[in-house]
């Protein structure tokens, strides 16, 4: 019996749905403001679409005019923050006229405005907490929608069963968590999935016949990703370069050359001008030239920093509210060991090229954070969190699943395809658990019954067992996504033409799947 395929644009819907799913059980599930830094983002946006892309600086962070109501959220997570046995429930005083002008602080206040442009929108109804869930859910849907963009790019490309395993170890636990939350840090590293997958499949798959309609799709990420935070430019930077490197040269020179293409290169320019702009002009990047704590020099934060890669590394993985929500140590475990097996089977399969890329991406998953915590931790102090370096680090996998891909090619379809069918189930078996463990912390707190609803218990919005159900549905949803993206069967791809890459010998272009 022939198993149902989906073919690319069945993908992008599929995931888009599915991800949104599971994004809005995220949402459901996880109590207002109770992720890193959200209140702070939330004022940010209010602020913004309210005309106030910069505010004066203050002490904390900038001062905004917005409705006191979003003063009053920063008091949201107080109770149960940096305590994982409370429970989620915190309610502030009640306030009068809570749509009333007041003066608000933002550490946000120098970031870029546009994410915060589009997720603010609905704080220019009547405050209250239904604004908060619309602010979430527009930018679950913004994130979820660039996740799904990268998955079709790569039901583009053939074999895609193996690129599978790249997404699964791309996308975590934390970066679904992310795109459940008001924070820019998602959308950039949603936006830098889609570029690292749209990318690859242009130059290493490409087809004259979608040259423009691909351009487009990339311009879209690429300017949600440079204008995302200060680091988005030097990170797009990165994906690029190493792109570029795994890829034959007269692709991109193809593409270069695709009158239909240069609009779309246009608006990158366009792009990357205004967040270098927006980040000089507001000085986003900057510490304020304070000094905060003297006798930590440049070798005393790296060597914090080396210390903390584990940390880093957690933080990646899974590690939820403000910090204080953990997963299973085994779920870490396994999540390192399947993304280390996929890279030293795309390692011993490489050309030398390929194998430099992920030796490349590797390093500055591990250097970058040590180089850029160190050079500001006197001014800012020990701040660096795992998740700031998910754009490039997601890369490592993406890029070995697109090498064994176009490297296994003697191996037989059906194995590449049952074996991402079963990594399918074990990541949405791992998804559903990290949701349980989050709800289970709110509504119980960590040492709380998993079976029973204790007095002072946090409920989500929406009836409990509706919350518990509809994780079910969207972790098997995600499941079954994954599995059926990976059954596709492969187009006939057009030649690259004379290849000027690994060990001087040309990419072998695979005939279509038996």
């Amino acid at each position: 019996m022939t198993r149902p395929s989906l073919d690319e644009r069945s993908v992008f819907w599929g995931a888009w749905a599915a991800l949104m799913l599971l994004a809005t059980a995220w949402i459901l599930g996880n109590p207002l403001m109770a992720s890193p830094d959200e209140p702070a983002h939330t004022v940010k946006a209010a602020s913004v679409v309210r005309g106030q892309l910069l505010g004066p600086d203050g002490a904390g962070g900038s001062e905004v005019q917005v409705p006191y109501f979003y003063n009053l959220v920063t008091a949201y997570p107080v109770c149960y923050m940096f305590d994982a046995d409370a429970t989620g429930v915190c309610d502030p005083e009640p306030v009068e006229e809570l749509d009333a002008e007041a003066v608000s602080v933002t550490p946000a206040g120098r970031y870029n405005p546009l994410y915060y442009a589009i997720v603010g929108l609905p704080t220019l109804l009547p405050p209250g907490d239904g604004v908060l869930y619309a602010m979430r859910l527009i930018s679950a849907a913004l994130c979820t929608f660039l996740l799904a963009l990268g998955l079709r790019a790569l039901a583009q490309a053939p074999r895609p069963a193996w690129s599978i395993l790249g997404v699964a170890g791309a996308l975590t636990p934390m970066v679904v968590f992310l795109t459940s939350t008001v924070n820019p840090a998602a959308v950039e590293i949603a936006a830098a999935f889609a570029l690292w997958c749209q990318l690859l499949t242009l130059l290493r798959h490409p087809d004259p016949g979608r040259t423009v309609h691909r351009m487009a799709w990339i311009a879209v990420s690429a300017t949600f990703l440079v204008n995302a935070r200060g680091l988005s430019l030097l990170y797009c930077a990165v994906i690029v370069a190493v792109v570029l490197l795994v890829s034959p040269w007269s692709a991109f020179v193809d593409v270069v050359r695709t009158r239909g293409a240069w609009p779309s290169l246009a608006v990158i320019g366009v792009a990357c001008v205004a967040a270098a702009g927006w980040v000089l002009g507001s000085n986003s990047l900057g510490s304020g030239g304070e000094v905060i704590d003297p006798n930590l020099t440049f070798a005393g934060a790296a060597k914090i920093s080396v210390l903390s890669t584990n940390n880093y590394v957690v933080n990646m993985v899974g590690q939820f509210g403000w910090m204080d929500t953990f997963l299973e140590t085994w779920v870490y475990m396994a999540f390192a060991a399947g993304a280390g097996v996929v890279t030293l089977l795309a390692l011993a399969a490489g050309t030398w090229r390929e194998r430099t890329a992920l030796v490349l991406v590797a390093g500055l998953s591990l250097v970058l954070p040590i180089v850029i915590h160190a050079s500001q931790a006197r001014y800012l102090g020990i701040i660096w969190q795992g998740r700031y370096i998910l754009p490039v680090a997601i890369g490592l996998p993406l890029l070995a699943g697109y090498v064994l891909a176009r490297r296994l090619g003697d191996v037989p379809r059906d194995l590449g395809v049952a074996l991402a069918t079963v990594v399918a189930g074990v990541v949405a078996a791992v998804q559903l658990l990290a949701f349980g463990e989050n709800l289970h912390r709110y509504v119980n707190g960590e040492l709380g019954a998993w079976l029973s609803i204790e007095p002072d218990a946090w409920l989500p919005p929406l009836p409990l067992p509706l919350v518990v159900l509809l994780g079910l549905l969207a972790t098997a949803g995600y499941g079954v996504l994954l599995a059926s993206t990976a059954r596709i069967p492969a187009p006939a791809e057009v030649a690259d033409g004379p290849a000027e890459v690994a060990d001087g010998e040309p990419m072998p272009v695979p005939g279509p799947m038996p």
